[in-house]
C-alpha cells in the first residue's frame, strides 16, 4: 500500500490497490470515506474497442460495472474503511457537473445525446461516421392522425403519430432500444408496420426469434384481422387529420434506414435489416388490400433511403479518390494518409455494394410483383418509387432493364397511373445528359407515347402526354410522322390538349420557316431585295409574311379529319356560336406565336393582290411572292386566325398594364389612343376585306365576324361623321341580302344587333334595317304570288333572311302590315293580299309541303315557324310592356290559327322528321309563352282579355307528342346500347319508324357522333315538354292528368345524366342547396354530379370509374396478377432482367 498517493488511478480494476492512508485528510471525504477516482470507459485497457460501436456495448458496459461493484465488495471484506460506492457517486457526481457546465456554455462543441424517454434529441447530434451530410430540418408538430387508436396506443406508432415528435428522433430513439435489447426492439418495429396497416393485433418475442416462421404468423394475423371485417385502412382512410399519415409513416422508415447508415448498424448489425425487409416483403404479398398496399409503401421508403445513401456513400468514396490523387501529386507523398485513403475508399465501397444489394432485394422481392396489382394504388406507388430511384441513382437504374417497366405502365387501364409515369418520364427527359440514355427506350415507347397524346382517355393524360412529347421532340427523336401526329391535336375538341400542343405548334412553324428561308437564299438576302419595312404600311411584302404563310400551310396540312378520330365532329356540339373548328384552333396559334399577335401585318398579306405578280422584277422578289401566294383554304384558316388576334389584341391592350384601377392617366390615355387607332384601321379594313372576300360564303362569315370586335364607342366619343359607319352597315345589307348560308346571315343580323346598341348610331342602323325588312317582304310576296312549289329555293332564302331579321328586330308592325305597294313599276295584282304573317302561315299550310318535298321545302318550313314563333314573341313582350305601363291591350293577337298549321304539318311527316320535331317543340313553346301571364297583374278592365290568351295543348296533338317523344327516346336508347324500362302501353310505345341515318355498319366515331345527336333531341323534346307541363298547358286535363309526367319518369335513371337532370324540374323550383345531385343508382352519392351539355357516358359507368377505388368492399381477399407464368418468371430473377431481351409484353394490349 502506498499512503502518500492523493488519489487512485483504477487503471487494472481485477486488482486495485486498496492500501489508503486513514490520517490523510486529503483523501478522504468528510463522511469518512476514501476519495477514488472513476474509470473512464474509453480508457480502460480491458474493455476492447470495438465492443464501443456494436450492438452489444450496453450488455458490456454493465458486465464491466458488476465485475468493479464484485471488486469494490472484496476490498470492503478486507477494509471496513473502502467501499464501493463513492465510485458510482463520483460518476453520477461529474455528470451533474458535465451537464450544468454545458447548459451555461452557449456555444458547445458537442451535446450528449439523451438516452431517456425524453426525445428532443435530433439525429444529426450522432456523430457522422460515415460521412453523411446532415441538413437541418424545420421540426413541425405532427396532426394526429388517427386520434382514437393513437391515444390507446404506445410504443412507436404513439410515439411517431400520438406524441407530436419528430421521425429522426424517433429513429434515433429505436436505436438505442435496438442497442439494448434487439429482439424486443425489433417487435416494436414490426408491430409498428402492422399496426400502420389499421390491425391491432401484435407480435410476440418469440415470432421475432423464429424468421422462418414469418409467414405462418402474418397468416393467422391475417385471417384474425379478416373476421374483423374492417372497412378502412389509415393509407386510405379519409378521415379528419388522417392526411399527414402516410407521409409520416414513410418519413420514418427513411430516416431509420438514414439512422442505421450514419451509426453503422446497416453493415455492422445485418440483422437489423435482414429482419425487417422479411417481414415487409412478405405483408407486401399478402392477398389482404391493407397489408399489402402498407408494406408496398413502406418497402418504396425504404427503397428510396437506400439509393439516397448509395448516392452519399458515392460521393463519399469520390471525394476520398480525390483527395489520394492529389495527395500522391505532392512532391512529398504521405504513404501512410495514402493507404488510409485507400482503406476509406474500399470501406465506402463495400458499403455501396451492400447497400446496391440491399436495393436489388426490395426491386426483386417488391417491385416487380407489385407493379402490375390489381390495386391500381399500389400501382402508382410502385411507378413514382421507381422514377425516384432512377433521378436518386442513376448509376445503377438507369438502364433499360429498368427503364422499361416505365415504359410498360404506359398502357395500365388506370388513369393516374399512367399520368404518374408520363410525370416521372417528363423528369428524365428535361435533363439533356439523360438524352444518349433515353434513345433506346424512346425508339421502343415512342408510339405509345403518340398514341397516349392522341386518343387517352383521360384529357389530363392527354395534355401531359403533349408536353412529354414537347421534351422530347427538343432532344431530336421524334420521327417526322410523329411531329404531324402532335401537330395535329390544334384541332383536338379538349382545350387542355389544344393549350398543351400550342408551344409544340409554335415549334414546327418556326422549323418549316427556317426551311422556307433556306430555300429562299437565306433571311439577309431577302432583307437586301425587299428593303426596310415601313411601319404604318403594312400592305408592303415582309418577311413576316412567310411566317404567317407558314402557320396557314400547317394548319391546312393538318386539317385532315382522321377516319377514327371524332373531334371534329363533335365541336359543332360544344362550340359556341360563331367558334368553329378553325376559331379554337386559332385562339391556340394566337397564344403560341408572337406575329400572329400583330393583326395589322395579319390584314395587309390578306388584302395584298397576288394576282399579278410582276415576273419582270428580280427573280427573288418573284419567288419570295410566288411563296407566299395564299390558296382559298388558307385565306378561308388566316381569315379565323385575323378574328382572334383582334379580339385578343385589343383584349391585351385593357390587362397589359394591369388592372385599371392600377393605372396611371398616362398609361389609361395610352390604352385608349391604341383602341381608337385600331377601331379607325379596323372600320376601314372590314368594307375592303368584304370586298375581295365577300363572294365567298365562308370568308364572308369570318370577315362579317369582325364587326363584333369593333368598338363602336369610339365613333360616339371622337363624334365621326356617321357616313363611313353607314357605309359600313350598307356592305352588311348586301352580304346579308345576296347570301341565303345560314353562317353569313347569322354573322351579318349580330352585327346589325351589335350596330342597335350605341344610342347615336341606332338611327343610321334602324333605317339599314327598315330596308332590309321591306326588301325581303317584297320578295316574300312576290315569290309566293308565283306559286310555292316552283319557288321553293328562292322561298326557302327569303324565309331564312325573315327568321333572322326578326330574331334581331321587333317585327310585329312589319308581318302586320298589309301588302302597300303603289308604284308604278309594280303591279298591285301580282303581290297577293294579306300580310307577310298570313303568308307565311299560308306556307306551313302548304300540302304540297310534306315530308316528299325535299329538304329545301324541310328548311323552308322550320324557317317560318321560328318566324312566327319570334313573331308571337315580340307580341307577349309588347303585351307585358303595356300591362306594365297600365295601358289598354287592343286586339290580341289570335295564335290557334298558327297552332293549327303547325299540327297539319306535324301530321304530315313522319316521327322522327326534323320538321316534325321542330313543329312539335314550337307548339310547345307557343302554349308555354302565352302561359307566362298567369304570373302578371293586369288591371282588371284587362282581365278577360289576358285569360282568353291561356289555351292548352290542343288534344289532338298530345297523342303525336308522346308518340314523338317515345320514338326519340329508343332511337336514342338504341344508339347508346341503353335498356329501356317495358311500356305497358302498346299504342303509345310503338317502335320508331326507321330513319335513313341508321346503319348497323357504322364505325364507333360515327355511332358515337350520332348518339350524342340523339341525346341532344331526346333531352330539347323532353325540356319543352317539362315546361309546358309546369306552364299548366300540357298534362293538365284531368281526365289524364299526370300521363305525361309519369311517361317522363319511366326512364328517369336509364336514359344518363342529362335526361335526368332535364326531368329535375318536373318537381318545381327547390331551396338552394336542397336538390340531391343527378347520381346514378348505386354510385357514390357523397360527391355533387356536374352534368355537362353534352354527354356520352352512362352516369353509372363515370361514377364506376371514380369510385372504384372507393373503401367498400375493399377489404376482401384479393387475386394478386402475378402473371409469372407466362414466360415471366425471367424477369424476376436477378440475371434475367440485366438480359436487355426484347420483351414486348404491355399491360392491356
Amino acid at each position: 500500500m502506498s499512503g502518500d498517493s492523493p488519489s487512485m488511478e483504477l487503471s487494472d480494476p481485477p486488482t486495485p490497490d486498496t492500501s489508503i492512508d486513514m490520517n490523510s485528510t486529503t483523501d478522504r471525504r468528510k463522511s469518512g470515506r476514501a476519495k477514488q477516482k472513476p474509470v473512464l470507459l474509453n480508457k480502460d485497457p480491458n474493455i476492447p474497442h470495438s465492443s464501443m460501436s456494436s450492438g452489444g456495448k450496453r450488455k458490456r458496459v454493465e458486465a464491466h460495472t458488476e465485475t468493479v461493484a464484485e471488486l469494490s465488495d472484496e476490498d470492503e471484506d478486507e477494509s471496513s474503511h473502502v467501499e464501493s460506492d463513492p465510485d458510482e457517486e463520483e460518476l453520477k457526481d461529474k455528470r451533474r457537473k458535465l451537464a450544468r457546465s454545458k447548459k451555461a456554455a452557449p456555444k458547445s462543441a458537442a451535446k450528449k445525446r439523451k438516452t431517456g424517454p425524453d426525445l428532443s434529441a435530433n439525429l444529426a447530434m450522432r456523430p457522422a461516421v460515415n460521412g453523411v451530410k446532415k441538413t437541418k430540418k424545420p421540426k413541425q408538430p405532427r396532426a394526429r392522425p388517427l386520434k382514437n387508436d393513437a391515444e390507446a396506443g404506445t410504443g412507436l406508432y404513439a410515439e411517431i403519430f400520438a406524441h407530436g415528435h419528430t421521425v429522426d428522433a424517433v429513429a434515433a430513439d429505436w436505436i438505442t432500444r435496438w442497442e439494448r435489447n434487439n429482439t424486443e426492439a425489433m417487435r416494436e418495429l414490426i408491430n409498428l408496420v402492422i399496426r400502420c396497416t389499421g390491425c391491432n393485433i401484435e407480435v410476440e418475442a418469440q415470432d421475432i426469434e423464429d424468421p422462418d416462421n414469418v409467414l405462418t404468423r402474418l397468416t393467422d394475423i391475417q385471417d384474425e384481422f379478416q373476421a374483423q371485417k374492417v372497412t378502412d385502412y389509415p393509407l386510405i382512410s379519409k378521415a379528419k387529420g388522417n392526411a399527414s399519415f402516410r407521409p409520416i409513416m414513410m418519413e420514418f422508415f427513411e430516416m431509420l434506414i438514414k439512422t442505421c447508415h450514419a451509426s453503422g448498424l446497416l453493415y455492422n448489425d445485418v440483422a437489423l435489416y435482414e429482419n425487417l425487409e422479411i417481414w415487409v416483403s412478405t405483408m407486401s404479398s399478402s392477398p389482404i388490400r391493407p397489408f399489402r398496399h402498407t408494406a408496398t409503401v413502406i418497402a418504396l421508403a425504404m427503397g428510396s433511403a437506400l439509393c439516397t445513401v448509395a448516392n452519399d456513400v458515392t460521393e463519399n468514396a469520390a471525394k476520398t479518390v480525390r483527395q489520394k490523387e492529389g495527395e500522391q501529386k505532392k512532391k512529398t507523398v504521405n504513404k501512410e494518409r495514402v493507404k488510409a485513403l485507400d482503406a476509406k475508399v474500399a470501406d465506402e465501397e463495400r458499403k455501396r455494394a451492400s447497400v446496391v444489394e440491399n436495393v436489388q432485394q426490395l426491386f426483386d422481392e417488391v417491385y416487380i410483383h407489385r407493379y402490375r396489382d390489381i390495386d391500381p394504388k399500389v400501382r402508382v406507388e410502385c411507378v413514382s418509387a421507381l422514377g425516384n430511384w432512377i433521378s436518386t441513382l442513376p448509376d445503377y437504374f438507369f438502364e433499360g432493364i429498368y427503364l422499361r417497366y416505365m415504359g410498360w405502365v404506359l398502357s395500365d387501364t388506370y388513369a393516374p397511373t399512367r399520368a404518374e409515369v408520363i410525370k416521372q418520364l417528363a423528369k428524365l427527359f428535361k435533363n439533356k445528359d439523360n438524352v444518349a440514355r433515353l434513345r433506346t427506350f424512346t425508339e421502343r415507347f415512342r408510339a405509345r407515347l403518340v398514341e397516349m397524346a392522341a386518343r387517352d382517355s383521360e384529357v389530363s393524360v392527354r395534355a401531359s402526354a403533349v408536353e412529354l412529347l414537347d421534351t422530347i421532340r427538343k432532344t431530336g427523336l421524334l420521327e417526322p410522322d410523329d411531329i404531324d401526329n402532335v401537330g395535329r391535336l390544334i384541332y383536338d375538341i379538349e382545350p387542355r390538349v389544344r393549350k398543351a400542343v400550342a408551344g409544340f405548334f409554335a415549334e414546327n412553324i418556326n422549323d418549316l420557316l427556317e426551311a422556307t428561308l433556306e430555300d429562299l437564299g437565306g433571311e439577309e438576302s431577302l432583307l437586301e431585295i425587299l428593303g426596310e419595312e415601313v411601319e404604318e404600311d403594312y400592305e408592303t411584302p415582309r418577311i413576316g409574311w412567310l411566317k404567317l404563310k407558314c402557320v396557314a400551310e400547317a394548319l391546312e396540312s393538318y386539317d385532315v379529319e382522321e377516319e377514327d378520330s371524332t373531334p371534329r365532329e363533335g365541336v359543332s356540339l360544344v362550340a359556341g356560336a360563331g367558334e368553329s373548328r378553325y376559331t379554337l384552333a386559332a385562339q391556340n396559334v394566337y397564344d403560341g406565336i408572337s406575329e400572329v399577335k400583330e393583326w395589322e401585318v395579319l390584314a395587309g398579306y390578306l388584302l395584298y393582290d397576288f394576282s399579278n405578280i410582276d415576273q419582270s422584277k428580280e427573280e427573288a422578289d418573284a419567288d419570295f411572292k410566288s411563296r407566299c401566294k395564299l390558296t382559298e383554304k388558307e385565306e378561308i384558316l388566316l381569315l379565323e386566325v385575323l378574328n382572334v388576334s383582334v379580339k385578343g389584341r385589343l383584349s391585351e391592350v385593357l390587362d397589359e398594364n394591369g388592372k385599371k384601377s392600377k393605372r396611371t392617366k398616362a398609361q389609361k390615355e395610352e390604352a385608349k389612343a391604341i383602341q381608337e387607332a385600331a377601331a379607325m384601321h379596323l372600320a376601314k379594313t372590314i368594307p375592303r376585306l368584304l370586298k375581295k372576300f365577300g363572294p365567298n360564303p365562308t370568308t364572308a362569315t369570318a370577315v362579317l365576324r369582325l364587326e363584333h370586335v369593333l368598338n363602336l364607342e369610339i365613333f360616339q366619343e371622337l363624334r365621326q361623321d356617321s357616313t363611313a359607319y353607314a357605309s359600313l352597315l350598307d356592305d352588311i345589307n348586301k352580304q346579308f341580302l345576296s347570301h341565303a348560308d345560314q353562317g353569313v346571315l347569322a354573322e351579318a343580323s349580330s352585327a346589325l344587333l351589335h350596330a342597335r346598341g350605341f344610342d347615336d348610331l341606332e338611327e343610321v342602323t334602324e333605317e339599314k334595317l327598315s330596308s332590309l325588312w321591306d326588301d325581303t317582304t317584297n320578295s316574300l310576296r312576290l315569290l309566293v304570288s308565283g306559286g310555292i312549289e316552283d319557288n321553293i329555293s328562292d322561298l326557302c332564302h327569303t324565309v331564312r333572311r325573315i327568321a333572322n331579321l326578326a330574331s334581331i328586330s321587333d317585327c310585329v308592325e312589319t308581318l302586320d302590315q298589309e301588302s302597300r305597294s303603289s308604284s308604278s313599276k309594280q303591279k298591285s295584282s301580282k303581290n297577293p293580299k294579306g300580310s307577310a304573317r298570313s303568308l307565311l302561315v299560308e306556307i306551313i299550310r302548304d300540302p304540297a309541303l310534306d315530308s316528299e318535298a325535299g329538304e329545301e321545302a324541310d328548311e323552308l318550313l322550320i324557317s317560318a315557324m321560328k318566324s312566327l314563333l319570334f313573331y308571337y314573341m315580340w307580341t307577349v313582350h309588347a303585351i307585358q310592356n303595356a300591362i306594365e305601363a297600365k295601358e289598354n291591350i287592343e286586339s290580341p293577337p289570335n295564335y290557334l290559327t298558327f297552332s293549327e298549321a303547325l299540327i297539319s304539318v306535324i301530321d304530315s311527316h313522319h316521327k322522327l322528321s326534323p320538321v316534325r320535331i321542330a313543329a312539335i317543340s314550337t307548339l310547345l313553346d307557343l302554349h308555354t309563352l302565352f302561359a307566362t301571364f298567369r304570373h302578371s297583374s293586369p288591371d282588371s278592365t284587362s282581365i278577360d282579355t289576358i285569360a282568353d290568351l291561356i289555351h292548352p295543348v290542343p288534344a289532338s296533338a298530345q297523342s303525336s307528342v308522346l308518340s314523338t317523344f317515345t320514338s326519340l327516346e329508343k332511337a336514342y336508347a338504341k344508339k347508346s346500347r341503353k335498356t329501356l324500362q317495358s311500356a305497358p302501353d302498346e299504342d303509345l310505345d310503338s317502335e320508331p319508324e326507321a330513319s335513313s341515318d341508321e346503319e348497323d355498319d357504322e364505325d364507333d366515331s360515327q355511332a358515337q357522333q350520332e348518339a350524342l345527336m340523339a341525346e341532344k333531341r331526346l333531352c330539347e323534346l323532353a325540356g319543352k315538354m317539362v315546361l309546358a307541363i309546369v306552364a299548366r298547358v300540357l298534362d293538365h286535363d284531368s281526365a289524364k292528368k299526370g300521363k305525361f309526367r309519369e311517361r317522363l319518369q319511366r326512364n328517369k335513371g336509364k336514359l344518363g345524366g342529362n335526361f335526368k337532370e332535364v326531368l329535375g324540374y318536373l318537381d318545381g323550383p327547390t331551396v338552394k342547396g336542397k336538390r340531391k345531385p343527378a347520381v346514378a343508382a348505386g354510385g357514390n352519392k357523397k360527391g355533387k354530379k356536374v352534368i355537362t351539355p353534352v354527354e356520352v357516358e352512362e352516369e353509372e359507368s363515370e361514377e364506376e370509374e371514380q369510385d372504384g377505388d372507393g373503401v367498400d368492399g375493399e377489404l376482401e381477399e384479393d387475386p394478386i396478377e402475378d402473371r409469372d407464368e407466362d414466360g415471366e418468371d425471367a424477369r424476376a430473377g436477378a440475371e434475367d432482367r440485366r438480359d436487355d431481351d426484347d420483351d414486348n409484353d404491355i399491360m392491356g394490349d
